[in-house]
């Protein structure tokens, strides 16, 4: 790929050792049938990994194509929905409120109708810059041609008023972070370990930073499977580990909540209704799977990267692949098959 002639691209692959937090139990024959199809297929599209955790218990995990228990792997844009749990922890502590005006903390959107909502919910109204905010973050900080991503994309110009248009990007969590930072007075990612993942023990391998060091909020994170599972569980039990409320109750509604302009779409999850979808793995599929779940939303990221959680059948699923071909709808309706 010639964007990247002459720049090398980063990676965090230290292996995890895996430490599980949860039991282990055999599904029913009628489950494990319907495990082993969905693996079967996630096998056609390279897959990595697939861990099912159901209540408290492993009840389905399996490595393939030199992956492994301990391989990190890139979350890509399964990594937004940590940026829910951010903005959950920090209304609880009081910090921001999800309609509050952004021009409050950052004085380049002053005047404007920009809130924490539409920026969670991707209807900022900011222009997309994909390889500046994207791929250019995914080399070497010292190789990348944008030192400060937070600084550019507070730069961005208006594509439509706020709330009016959805469109899929990278722009509106690089202001989000870029408005934590101003609130903390420090890089977010920290302060979101301390708070939020250390409490449920999820390590990262690594995480995406850009030339200033700020934290790639769109696609940073590298973690295994069963570490990533940890964020599902916690986000399924609607904040809560181990009997500790670490995220307020509601976060589960909260990050679940779509808008007008894409009921499909929540604060960086992608919910089980008709709306607007985009990327490689839909083909115009209206919803990610009639065959799923209606509670069900989905961490999803480039290659075939998916957490997905329905907390009505206490079900986390995650899933590690390698794919420019993989369909929700296809490894969904094999997972949920009658």
């Amino acid at each position: 790929m010639t964007l990247f002639a002459c720049r090398t691209l980063q990676t965090f692959d230290t292996p995890l050792e895996p430490d599980y937090a949860w039991d282990r139990a055999a599904p029913s024959a009628e489950d494990q049938e319907r495990f082993e199809a969905a693996w079967d297929y996630h096998q056609t599209e390279n897959g990595l990994a697939m861990l099912v955790i159901q209540g408290d218990t492993i009840v389905f995990e399996a490595y393939a194509n030199g992956h492994s228990a301990s391989t990190p792997w890139h979350l890509y844009s399964g990594t937004k929905t940590f940026s829910c749990a951010m903005a959950a922890k920090g209304i609880e502590q009081g910090l921001l409120t999800l309609d509050e005006p952004v021009g409050d903390t950052l004085p380049e959107f002053q005047g404007t109708d920009l809130t924490v909502r539409h920026l969670l919910n991707f209807n900022s109204g900011l222009e997309q810059r994909w390889m500046d905010l994207t791929w250019d973050g995914l080399v070497v900080p010292e190789d990348q041609r944008i030192e400060d991503k937070y600084a550019y994309a507070r730069t961005l110009s208006y594509t439509s008023e706020p709330g009016e248009v959805y469109q899929y990007g990278n722009q509106h969590l690089m202001i989000f972070g870029a408005l934590m930072e101003a609130k903390l007075d420090q890089d977010p990612l920290p302060w979101l370990e301390q708070q939020v993942l250390d409490p449920i023990g999820l390590r990262t391998s690594g995480w995406h930073h850009d030339g200033a060091g700020n934290s790639m909020w769109p696609y940073g994170a590298w973690t295994t499977a069963s570490e990533w599972a940890r964020f599902g569980v916690l986000l399924r039990d609607d904040g809560v580990w181990e009997g500790q409320q670490v995220l307020p109750e509601g976060t589960f509604d909260a990050c679940s909540t779509g808008s007008d302009a894409n009921p499909a779409y929540g604060h960086g999850v992608w919910l089980n209704q008709e709306g607007l979808f985009v990327g490689e793995s839909q083909y115009g599929d209206p919803i990610l799977s009639a065959d799923a779940p209606d509670d069900l939303i989905a961490a999803a990221g480039a290659g075939g990267q998916r957490l997905y959680i329905a907390p009505s059948q206490d079900l986390v699923v995650v899933l590690q692949t390698d794919s420019r071909t993989f369909s929700d709808a296809l490894y969904l309706g094999q997972f949920f098959a009658d």
